[in-house]
């Protein structure tokens, strides 16, 4: 081969000296690794790109450095042109490398020297595998399909691989289900890491095994991971399944490519690792339909359990399997007992199930037997209805399940509601009775008072007459409480000034106040200004409770406060609330839970009507009224719809 200086004097013959620009430029052309030096500064100037690729340092890297730092051990004091030398060679990341090297002078007078790399001396060594070796590693991969973790057993298979093709760096990538990338689920190795995401066009570019040495172009996110980081190589084989790729096996490395690493083995250890992960996918899918499979068992055995029907499962041969809780209270049986037990002798008094088990054990669903009655343990009966459901499986009744639904409460809740409807109608003949009856209580009154004017004042038939007269004025009262209790309400709503329509209810009672030695108190806060609601039903409401807190407290006076507020609740409308206190007696408890109701009364001369009367007004207004009460005083509480202003 011609050496560089004669190859210049070719080029640049009658031409100015080249420049050093112009000898980098040739020395590019180069096929074999060549290196610039300049010995009077022992310092590195130049690396062509197959000198880069061998050393793994770009020109940047090594510009002006001195020359130990590629060539350790090169002195140039005593070199010649044309010499041939073994030379160690640094590279980065890996251990140096012996070689064989000539020196080239640029021209006799020039301190530039080229130095060519003409075969390695010893190469780095590579690893290799007897058969022993190789197959043990390999039944270690083939052997992931045994464990139940993936991810820890994973990385092991990618270390022994990793060790099987000789590189640095292992990794598999997966398709993520989710977004158009690649996402690492194991890799091994140290120090530097492959991308946890790659790009899925990674994927598309590299559907076949592939090799990519630096110093060739860079086609894929994974190219340009390994320029950066100054690999040598590295080589990716896709993971196959159902005719498409899932995901890529990516092998790295820095230094000389072993002899274990090619497309053969890449491929062997890709079938073997995608393998185990379609099974692992499998697997793991199966495992999440039995959890899937068990959690609704569960659910439906949660329901079966605390669902309020009684449910009793028979075997096609009509004998008792299990039975829930709810049917368990409801016969009087524990579970136990009665399984293995023929249904007749567990469900008795009633003769209509018997057909209805009988189209079922042909597949035909009975959704109501109608109305029957059963036994309880105890000899109780009881109401109950039954469905009869067939449970068939390919076509075949396995087992029966009857549905029983205790219609107790419902047999009681009818009566009740036959009750008050003869209430009702009773209501309305009372109604009518006290209407009747009004016209000769009002005849009896008149005639006694004539009686009484043609008798003398000191007459002894005067006390009768009074006594008389006071039971015609109470029947009286009685029948009006009658007629207005039973009489439908006709309301008039309209705003009404809250204090004002107090203070006028009050003025009125001041004089009964004063014979009972009793003050009043009336606080209406600041924001409460109208309510809504019908003023002659509401002073009705308010004559009644101030009438009865009155007459609590005739015996010792002191004072009934009267309080208006108001109530705002979040998302609800506003409403004037309206508190009447005294400091009476108190109402007995066994009193206070009925007060309400018509007929109840804690006063000897009372109807009971008052306060039932009351709580009917102020439902029409569609507020509310409630009680507390302790020795000592009493607190009614009436709620009427404030004006919204709407």
């Amino acid at each position: 081969m011609r050496s560089i200086s004669d190859r210049f004097s070719d080029v640049f013959a009658g031409k100015k000296a080249p420049g050093l620009n112009e000898i980098c430029n040739l020395l590019n052309f180069e096929e074999q690794p060549v290196a610039l030096v300049d010995a009077s500064a022992n310092s590195l100037l130049f690396f062509n790109s197959r000198f880069m690729k061998l050393v793994s340092f770009s020109t940047k890297d090594t510009w002006k450095k001195p020359l130990e730092f590629i060539f350790p051990e090169l002195d140039l004091k005593t070199a010649f042109s044309g010499e041939i030398r073994e030379l160690t060679v640094n590279q980065r990341d890996q251990p140096p490398m012996m070689v064989r090297a000539r020196l080239e002078f640029i021209d006799p007078n020039s301190q530039l020297i080229v130095i060519r790399l003409l075969q390695q001396a010893q190469m780095t060594e590579t690893q290799t595998w007897n058969q022993e070796e190789l197959f043990r590693r390999l039944k270690r991969i083939a052997r992931l399909s045994d464990v139940a973790e993936i991810s820890q057993e994973l990385t092991r298979s990618l270390e022994n691989t990793r060790e099987l093709l000789g590189v640095d760096l292992v990794c598999l990538y997966q398709v993520d289900p989710a977004y158009p990338q690649l996402r690492c689920i194991a890799q091994a190795g140290e120090g530097t890491t492959f991308p946890e995401i790659l790009p899925s066009t990674d994927l598309v570019r590299l559907d076949i095994t592939t090799f990519w040495e630096n110093g060739q172009r860079v086609l894929t996110e994974l190219h340009r991971f390994a320029r950066i980081n100054n690999f040598r190589m590295v080589c990716s084989t896709p993971l196959i399944q159902g005719g498409g790729a899932f995901g890529l096996l990516v092998a790295a490395g820095s230094g000389q490519k072993s002899a274990s690493l090619n497309s053969e083995s890449l491929e062997l250890l890709a079938i073997l690792l995608q393998g185990y992960i379609q099974q692992h996918i499998l697997v793991e899918n199966l495992d999440k339909h039995i959890q899937d499979l068990e959690s609704v068992q569960t659910r439906r055995g949660l329901t079966f359990e605390n669902m309020n029907e009684g449910v009793i499962l028979l075997n096609n041969d009509l004998v008792i399997e299990e039975i829930n809780p709810a049917a368990e209270w409801m016969l009087g049986y524990a579970g136990w007992e009665v399984k293995g037990q023929a249904y007749d002798n567990i469900l008795i008094g009633t003769d209509r199930l018997l057909p209805a088990l009988a189209e079922a054990q042909q597949g035909k669903i009975t959704h109501n037997i109608g109305k029957a009655t059963l036994n309880r343990r105890s000899g109780q009966f009881f109401p109950v209805q039954i469905k009869v459901i067939p449970m068939i499986v390919d076509g075949k009744v396995e087992s029966i399940e009857l549905l029983l639904v205790d219609i107790s409460e419902h047999e009681q809740s009818k009566a009740l509601t036959q009750q008050l409807e003869h209430r009702a109608v009773l209501g309305d003949y009372t109604a009518a009775f006290a209407h009747d009856v009004r016209n000769p209580i009002n005849n009896i009154s008149t005639g006694l008072q004539l009686l009484g004017a043609k008798l003398k004042a000191d007459d002894p038939n005067q006390d009768i007459i009074n006594r008389m007269l006071g039971d015609c004025t109470r029947l009286n009262h009685l029948m009006e409480s009658f007629l207005a209790f039973s009489r439908p309400l006709e309301l008039k709503f309209e705003p009404i000034p809250v204090d004002q329509f107090l203070k006028r209810i009050l003025d009125r009672w001041q004089p009964r106040f004063a014979r009972a030695n009793v003050s009043s108190i009336l606080t209406v806060d600041s924001g409460v200004s109208t309510m809504i609601g019908d003023p002659r039903s509401l002073e009705q409401v308010f004559t009644n409770l101030i009438s009865n807190a009155l007459e609590a407290m005739t015996e010792v006076g002191d004072t009934m406060a009267i309080k208006a507020s108001q109530v705002t609740e979040a998302n609800c409308p506003k409403f004037v609330e309206i508190s009447i206190t005294d400091n009476g007696p108190g109402i007995p408890t066994d009193i206070l839970e009925h007060i309400f109701e018509p007929f109840v009364t804690t006063r000897q001369a009372g109807t009971g009507l008052g306060l039932a009367i009351s709580k009917q007004i102020v439902n029409a207004h569609r507020g509310s009224i409630r009680v507390n009460s302790f020795p000592g005083g009493t607190v009614f509480s009436i709620q009427i719809p404030a004006e919204s202003g709407e």
